[in-house]
């Protein structure tokens, strides 16, 4: 009766310390049942071998908690009845309740190892006699979980019940335990918790970028029964993705732990048809094993993406991705210009800086003015870099033909690199500069221009700046205004190049886009480039044949006609350049005869300049000028054996110059033939103008 009555208190206590367990503890509280057989083990009287005690018998509850997923402290009360060996009738009872420790893996799935030790008092009771006495036991445990909520194991363990001096009994046990997972007796928050957060408003200009900036970020709880294997988080949003994407890959989710997911997503170029702020909906799928079941989640989530003008200029780069190289409207007007451009270009005078006018001449005899946009000016933007801004596409411009300082800057920028020009973008808090870079180097732009304050010296380069806004008032005139706006900034402007910019903000060319900019007139652009490049050259010139014709006295000499013939040659002034070294040749200056016989070959007298370049090397038979000077006046004249004797010649003295000129050789493939032409500028320019000494 003493025993039975002892069972059912000690099975009040565990069931009363589970509950407290459960209310104040993670939701991880399992209660273990665990029924068991003792076998005694060195309980022996002295002098006798034979065991005092013979195979008892007991039950063990215990509430347990898991933490860390490998530490589960616990609680444990049990009745256990050990009979006297040969003693019919008598017995050893005792109750203990106590607290321990264990620890616990999972090596496969469904396979659970646990070991622990545990302490406390126990009650015993033998006939005539009871009383209080410590005890402390260790066990292993290895079973299998039939679900997440439930456990069979077997255990085997060594005990102490302690006495005075002496353990009043020491022995193994071995049973079973049931372990009952507490979630499930109060139909608790299985299951996995998916929290959204952190989540951003999108930009369609920058819609690829999704693929490795996140969109969103998530909170998943693993509120589950059991450890989650193999977790696969993936994002998809209908016709908007080109395909799922997975955002993160867990091999293993611990129960009750949280982790921080990114979200990403792989957008495609549907979301720039978004005129205005736009929702889609997207979906958030979670797929796990729990022991060897799968599962899955969904999470539904609401992704705002911006208008696609939309933009921000907390980084300038993003002006690059409203920049493409590739937009049809844009090439059907900048390959026209470019076209015009080229037939009435000086071979002599640096071609990029001749492109550059044609496109800024061409856009403006197109018709663009500047105006500032009427709901948020460029100014304005400029000036709180987290407001958003409408930026204009060049097609939307070339379609308004209108547009505040970016977009006039977008359209110039863009038609530029439609032409193979490198273009960069300062974006200045007045006013937007477009730059681009001549094709000379730095050192050969110094000896060229004379007013070298009108350029921007950055990276090796030398860059035209020109003053968006200025549209109207000609390449010229935006060209001053654009330098003295850089020069007037008080800290070093930052120049954005826009192929440099296109490795972060890759150029976006719409697809859906009806409009074909109707052309101007082949006279009016002619004519706008014309005077354009004129006033150009007569600036340039003027004031250098002025200083050499100051320090000539009379007629001069033959050196002195032959530096200004070349100044006249180099800006394509061909007639007057002509003149000069005729006088020179007539004073009998040697050197002069190359320079004639170059301005020959700029006007395609090849038979002349042939004739001239001869003369030239009778008088000076190592002029490395005149000899490839003949050798592309022979090539033009189809003697190509004679062309590649000559090269050879200069290659053998001055390898350096010869390789300006590869095209001459029939011993160099087409890459470096092209690339030496273009080197070179034109086969029809490139000259090599003879100095003298």
């Amino acid at each position: 009766m003493m025993a039975r009555n002892g069972i059912k208190a000690y099975l009040v206590l565990c069931v009363f310390l589970a509950l407290c367990l459960r209310a104040f503890a993670s939701p991880q509280v399992s209660v273990r049942v665990e029924p068991q057989a003792w076998i005694p083990a060195g309980n022996s009287l002295p002098g006798s071998s034979l065991d005092l005690f013979s195979v008892g018998y007991g039950l063990d509850l215990k509430a347990d908690m898991s933490f860390f997923g490998f530490l589960s402290p616990f609680v444990e009360g049990g009745i256990n009845s050990i009979p006297y060996n040969g003693v019919a009738g008598k017995s050893l009872t005792f109750g203990q309740g106590g607290a321990g420790l264990s620890f616990y893996v999972f090596p496969i799935p469904r396979l659970m190892a646990r070991a622990g030790a545990s302490a406390g008092m126990a009650y015993a009771w033998i006939p005539g006699q009871s009383g209080p006495a410590p005890y402390w036991k260790a066990k292993a445990e290895i079973g299998v979980r039939v679900n997440p909520s439930f456990t069979i194991l077997g255990n085997a363990g060594y005990s102490q019940l302690l006495g005075t001096e002496t353990p009043i009994y020491k022995g193994f046990s071995a049973g079973l335990i049931f372990n009952i997972g507490m979630d499930k007796l109060r139909g608790g928050t299985s299951g996995l918790a998916t929290t959204v957060k952190k989540q951003e408003q999108i930009f369609p200009i920058a819609y690829y970028k999704s693929e490795k900036t996140p969109i969103a970020f998530m909170d998943l709880t693993n509120a589950e029964s059991a450890e989650l294997r193999e977790v696969k988080v993936s994002f998809s949003a209908g016709t908007y993705t080109s395909r799922e994407s997975v955002c993160a890959q867990l091999p293993l989710l611990l129960r009750g732990k949280t982790v921080e997911i990114p979200i990403y997503a792989n957008f495609n170029d549907k979301v720039l048809g978004f005129s205005e702020t736009t929702k889609i909906q997207g979906d958030i799928k979670v797929e796990y094993k729990i022991l060897d079941a799968g599962r899955s989640v969904s999470k539904a989530i609401t992704v705002v993406f911006n208008n696609r003008n939309a933009a921000t200029w907390a980084d300038d780069r993003v002006m690059a991705a409203f920049i493409s190289p590739q937009d049809p409207v844009m090439l059907e007007l900048s390959k026209y210009l470019a076209g015009l451009v080229r037939v009435h270009s000086r071979s002599e005078i640096d071609k990029f800086l001749q492109y550059g006018m044609g496109m800024f001449e061409g856009l403006r005899v197109y018709g663009l003015v500047w105006t500032a946009d009427p709901n948020i000016p460029y100014v304005d933007a400029r000036k709180d870099v987290t407001k958003l801004a409408y930026l204009q596409y060049p097609y939307q411009t070339l379609s308004y033909k209108s547009g505040d300082s970016d977009a006039i800057a977008f359209a110039l920028a863009e038609a530029l690199e439609s032409v193979a020009v490198p273009a960069a973008i300062a974006a200045l808090p007045e006013d937007v500069i477009v730059a681009f870079p001549l094709d000379m180097n730095e050192a050969q732009a110094r000896t060229t221009f004379g007013e070298l304050g009108n350029f921007i010296f950055d990276s090796g380069k030398v860059w035209v700046p020109l003053r968006a806004s200025m549209i109207r008032d000609g390449f010229l005139r935006a060209w001053q205004a654009g330098a003295d706006l850089w020069k007037a900034q008080g800290s070093a402007p930052k120049l954005v190049k826009i192929e440099e910019a296109w490795k972060d903000f890759s150029p976006i060319a719409l697809a859906d886009v009806d409009y074909k900019p109707a052309k101007p007139s082949e006279e009016s652009v002619t004519l706008a480039f014309e005077n354009v490049l004129g006033r150009f050259v007569t600036a340039e010139v003027e004031p250098k044949a002025a200083r050499l014709l100051a320090t000539m006295q009379g007629e001069g000499t033959g050196k002195q006609r032959n530096a200004l013939g070349i100044v006249y040659a180099q800006y394509g002034l061909y007639e007057q350049a002509k003149a000069e070294f005729e006088k020179a040749v007539a004073k009998d200056y040697s050197p002069a005869l190359v320079n004639l016989a170059n301005v020959a070959f700029l006007l395609k007298d090849y038979d002349t300049a042939a004739s001239y370049f001869t003369k030239a090397l009778s008088a000076q038979p190592g002029n490395k000028a005149a000899m490839i000077g003949l050798a592309r006046a022979r090539y033009e004249l189809d003697a190509y054996a004679e062309a590649d004797e000559l090269f050879a010649r200069v290659k053998a003295v001055d390898p350096a110059l010869a390789e300006r000129y590869a095209y001459l050789s029939s011993k160099v493939d087409a890459g470096q033939a092209l690339r030496a032409s273009s080197a070179a500028a034109d086969r029809g320019g490139g000259m090599t103008w003879d100095q003298g000494e």
